[in-house]
């Protein structure tokens, strides 16, 4: 019968540490709560995931490998729906070319405006495709794509959720900026403005978790006028990301990288923390790090454009809204779509939410109201939804 199907397709890496590769899990996680089998094709090696979950996800582990190989020998033919991941520009990677789902969902996370019209035709090919955010959807139907869907990612909201604090950081304001380094996440913003702030206020602590994996991609840094120089490399091949902090003159007592953290070492933190920003010039989806700080009641200051818009609302966050258009100004393109967040709104809003701490915490407590809507049961619910409408 159309729209019955008891398992769903997972075409991308599951348990790499970045936006995709969480979105798998928990895709995943919550699909078999749901009573659906997620086949899984590509596995990261350092899947970092909690015991209850991998019990959950332990029948689909052990058949990974024969899905993968399956699909490598060509021509798979699939009775249930499949997903699979498209890049920048609707970049479809060719690793599942020859499987075929029913619904075919390509799932975009693009952050550029700008799609080639040839990757707009092989995209039509698709049943349905499934935008991560409005700001995608709204970019898909001016490039004539007519058949696309929005579902939001979703939060752990057993895990993401407003508690006391603790006293970790012994008084002092601490302010956490979350994602992997990067020119387009906007760090180099968050060293200048935090710069000006702490000399304006000592007792300030920047919290920092900008893991990346793929350290070349920080190197993009070194464009940014706002710091010196991009960030240099560990001779382990990390990021040397408090060498950074340093040579852009923040004093060494002012800030603490906690580097890589897993999901359930991260709630704790920013529960501790007063306030989150995320002056970020483009999110291809809803920027699951601000959701997580939301869903803890953190005051959050986001930047308006792209991704963040879905998550805006007159009273749950600090809003920077004047977006400078990258792509127009410098003439690139790839930066289409993208929004530049000027220092002085963003040390405003630091400034805003130290000065007046009420305030701060009524726009943290309206956030996490606003994010009890967004739980992966309810969000994966209709992803189901349209599996079932184009099924």
């Amino acid at each position: 019968m159309a729209g019955d199907f008891t398992q769903v397709g997972i075409g991308w890496e599951v348990g790499v540490p970045s936006g995709w590769g969480t979105y798998g899990v928990n895709l995943a996680v919550e699909l078999a709560r749901k009573g659906f089998e997620p086949a899984l094709f590509l596995i990261s090696s350092k899947t970092n995931v909690p015991q209850a979950q991998l019990e959950l996800l332990r029948p689909a582990l052990m058949k990974q490998r024969d899905w993968l190989t399956a699909a490598r020998g060509g021509g798979l033919t699939l009775d249930f729906p499949m997903l699979y991941s498209l890049g920048d520009g609707l970049q479809f990677d060719d690793v599942l070319m020859g499987t075929k789902g029913a619904p075919q969902a390509g799932v975009p996370f693009f952050e550029s405006a700008t799609i080639p019209k040839a990757n707009v035709e092989s995209a039509k090919a698709f049943d349905v495709i499934i935008a991560g955010s409005s700001w995608n959807a709204e970019v898909m139907a001016c490039h004539g794509l007519t058949h696309v869907r929005t579902c939001l990612q979703g939060v752990d909201l057993a895990l993401f959720k407003p508690g006391a604090k603790t006293g970790r950081f012994n008084g002092r304001f601490a302010i956490f900026s979350g994602g992997k380094l990067e020119y387009r996440k906007g760090q180099d913003l968050v060293v200048a403005a935090f710069k000006r702030f702490h000399a304006r206020h000592p007792d300030a602590l920047l919290v920092t978790a900008w893991h990346n994996p793929w350290p070349k991609i920080a190197a993009g840094l070194s464009v940014s006028t706002h710091v010196s120089c991009a960030p240099g490399v560990k001779p382990d091949g990390s990021l040397d990301v408090p060498g950074w902090l340093a040579a852009n003159g923040l004093p060494e007592d002012s800030f603490m990288d906690v580097g890589l953290l897993a999901n359930s070492a991260t709630a704790p933190l920013l529960r501790e923390v007063d306030l989150a920003i995320f002056p970020n010039r483009c999110e291809g989806g809803t920027n699951l790090v601000a959701m997580e700080c939301m869903a803890c009641g953190v005051p959050t200051v986001l930047a308006r454009n792209t991704g963040h818009l879905d998550l805006i609302q007159p009273d749950n966050c600090y809003s920077l809204d004047m977006q400078l258009p990258i792509g127009a100004l410098t003439k690139r393109p790839d930066l289409e779509g993208w929004g530049e967040s000027t220092l002085e709104e963003l040390v405003s809003k630091m400034e805003q939410a130290y000065t007046d701490r009420a305030d701060a915490a009524r726009r943290g407590a309206a956030a996490a109201a606003f994010m009890k809507n967004w739980g992966w049961p309810a969000q994966v619910d209709r992803l189901v939804t349209v599996l079932r409408e184009f099924s």
